[in-house]
């Protein structure tokens, strides 16, 4: 495709996974944070408290099955770019009439055959006037050292989920970097925010965070982010949702621990982005994180460039997972 005839995505909307226990992740969606939206031909949808229907789901796997990620799901801007995804070659339309906020939905594979689904004409839920806190009565103002906003005001919390709001992003790791990063940028309005090169080789590219590019809109420091695997195949590395603020973020960090899930890594504050991370293991064995207070950026950012290696500004040790020492 040229620039041209390229789809313009509105954003990204939802993530699909499949689980071989499905009784065990409705028990880590609850302390995670989502919340269930409907069950349709063998899918369970779940949501956040934002604008989309739905922002994971789960297909249920056969008994000892593997578990697998399946791909990921985007809104098209317009009727125009949802029939230009419609032509590509291979798109297969769905029936979406029995999904939470029905509308139309068409799906490609990408070249590492994982899904990518693109909804137009969805319903769209209504939105809270403020995002969902675990503070009481919403996030109250911070007091510096200096200025003193909040005064005869108590910070108070419930204990409990932190609440999801919408999914941010998700990433692959992958021995085809290269198709991979030019099949997105070529087909949809994929462009890089950060992209990262090999300490010693700076004109080995080794990821790109890819933001889902809307000219002078703001928009999500990166919806996609590509790394360049070291092993063989394409899988996916994680999925990260938002949460209100850094006190939910917390909370929730709390509530998932006494739970009795695991750990991978968190809490801290990355670099590219910006945003404070929280990565937990789901019931699978996926990555799957909370993140608050992330960037935006529009067409007047510059694209920068560094070495890959710095990953936090601060938080706990990096983990083997990330390419760090620290066991999880």
């Amino acid at each position: 495709m040229t620039a041209n005839t390229r789809a313009i995505l509105n954003r990204l909307s939802y993530v699909i996974y499949e689980h071989p226990d499905l009784e065990k992740f409705r028990d880590f969606a609850g302390d995670f944070g989502f919340i269930e939206a409907g069950r349709v031909d063998g899918l369970t949808f779940y949501r956040g408290y934002g604008k989309d229907a739905y922002v994971y789901v789960v297909a249920e796997g056969q008994p000892g099955a593997e578990k697998r990620f399946i791909g990921g799901g985007f809104v098209a801007q317009s009727a125009q770019d949802f029939q230009l995804i419609c032509q590509m070659p291979g798109a297969k339309i769905l029936d979406a009439t029995k999904r939470p906020g029905g509308g139309q939905l068409v799906e490609v594979l990408d070249p590492n055959g994982y899904v990518v689904q693109v909804a137009w004409g969805q319903v769209e839920r209504e939105v809270p006037a403020h995002g969902i806190s675990s503070c009481e009565g919403g996030q109250p103002p911070m007091n510096g050292a200096l200025d003193k906003i909040r005064k005869g005001q108590f910070t108070r919390m419930s204990s409990g989920p932190g609440l999801v709001h919408k999914l941010g992003h998700f990433g692959y790791t992958t021995d085809n970097y290269d198709e991979t990063r030019r099949w997105y940028q070529d087909h949809f309005n994929f462009t890089p925010t950060d992209v990262l090169h090999a300490p010693a080789d700076q004109a080995l590219e080794v990821a790109a965070f890819m933001r889902v590019a809307r000219g002078k809109t703001f928009v999500d420091h990166h919806s996609f982010l590509i790394v360049r695997g070291e092993g063989k195949g394409t899988k996916v590395h994680h999925s990260s949702f938002e949460v209100e603020d850094v006190d939910t973020q917390m909370m929730a960090h709390q509530w998932l621990g006494q739970a009795g899930w695991t750990l991978v890594w968190g809490v801290g504050r990355h670099v590219h982005g910006s945003q404070i991370f929280d990565y937990w293991y789901d019931s699978s064995g996926f990555i799957i994180e909370h993140y608050a207070d992330g960037d935006l950026v529009n067409e007047d950012t510059e694209m920068t460039s560094a070495p890959a290696g710095v990953m936090a500004v601060w938080g706990p040790p990096v983990p083997a997972v990330w390419g760090g020492k620290a066991s999880t």
